[in-house]
């Protein structure tokens, strides 16, 4: 499993865009992106980064 980082902005209901970061433990890049559209499906979502979150070998 990898470790994914999805940058993402929401617009809610009322117009107002919140930027959001979502980190998970997953096996593809494709899966995160999909739990993170169920999660937020009441808001409109545009994807600004997402990929592997590099870090320097600690835990």
């Amino acid at each position: 499993m990898n470790r994914y980082t999805v940058n993402f902005i929401c617009k809610d209901k009322q117009g107002h865009n919140v930027v959001r970061s979502e980190e998970m433990l997953k096996n593809g890049l494709e899966e995160v992106i999909e739990i993170i559209k169920r999660k937020w499906a009441s808001w409109e979502i545009e994807i600004i980064w997402a990929g592997i979150r590099l870090n320097d070998g600690s835990v």
